[in-house]
């Protein structure tokens, strides 16, 4: 996993993309995001909250800048926070890498607050979409957040420990272990679980065929928590997902939001 922030794409003129600052209470550094949004300001309007990947293109903020601005123009309002951990510092091994992950849940409940608020916002027509660790923080986040009415998970591991373990702290048997029982009670696959029973169907796994950060049993597991989530494998994708995910995302939000027709 690397970290190369990319350039926002172009938007037309009949699109807004403000970029908005969000303090968020305790935590000494602001949340950066924009908000997508087009020219109708109507009521009754669906949103989405975009959490992004750290991967190796559009590391930050732009991963879903073009998918929020293609469906702008069917009404939805977007918000796409920037993360912080571990985008910016790197997990530690101790308890401080817990309170971070708490701490990033807190910043997005903050953009999730700021979304729901904006003008025309639909209180049921709320979507998270998250992709690597944005989908490990979009699985807390919905637990936490009855709004959500809708969840998109793309490649996401199934617990904090993993990687940060293998990639940052390079550990191995009992020390492993004991990191990762830090994490009890903040595991994505356990709120997934919770999750079952409130969304359902409603809930969107998006998986890649050649992934070499999460495995076979990882997808297993997030389907046995969820028997009734839509579960989609693409061959021949890796981590970073391809156009097909882009394609089938779409469709999950405009089906579970009730998009207009473009």
């Amino acid at each position: 996993m690397s970290a190369t922030p990319a350039a926002a794409p172009s938007v037309t003129s009949t699109t807004a993309v403000d970029d908005v600052r969000l303090e968020v209470p305790g935590q000494d550094h602001e949340v950066r995001a924009w908000l997508v949004r087009g020219g109708d300001d109507g009521t009754g309007r669906p949103a989405v909250l975009w959490l992004h990947w750290l991967g190796y293109r559009h590391n930050d903020r732009a991963e879903f800048l073009a998918l929020a601005v293609q469906l702008a123009s069917r009404g939805v309002v977007s918000l796409l926070p920037a993360g912080h951990f571990p985008w910016v510092p790197d997990p530690d091994g101790t308890a401080q890498d817990v309170a971070r992950v708490s701490e990033q849940v807190d910043a997005h409940t903050v953009a999730l607050d700021h979304l729901a608020a904006q003008p025309g916002v639909d209180p049921a027509r709320i979507a998270v979409v998250g992709h690597d660790y944005g989908g490990m923080y979009a699985a807390l986040l919905a637990a936490r957040d009855a709004r959500v009415s809708a969840l998109a998970l793309q490649a996401l591991d199934s617990a904090w420990g993993g990687w940060f373990a293998t990639y940052w702290l390079r550990l191995e048997g009992q020390a492993r272990a004991d990191y990762s029982r830090r994490f009890a009670g903040l595991e994505p696959l356990d709120r997934v679980a919770e999750l079952a029973g409130r969304l359902g169907d409603r809930m969107l796994l998006q998986w890649a065929g050649k992934d070499t950060f999460v495995s076979e049993d990882v997808r297993a597991a997030y389907a046995a928590a969820n028997g009734d989530a839509r579960s989609i494998v693409y061959e021949g994708a890796d981590h970073m997902l391809d156009d097909r995910a882009a394609v089938d995302l779409v469709a999950f939000l405009a089906e579970t939001l009730g998009l207009d027709q473009n």
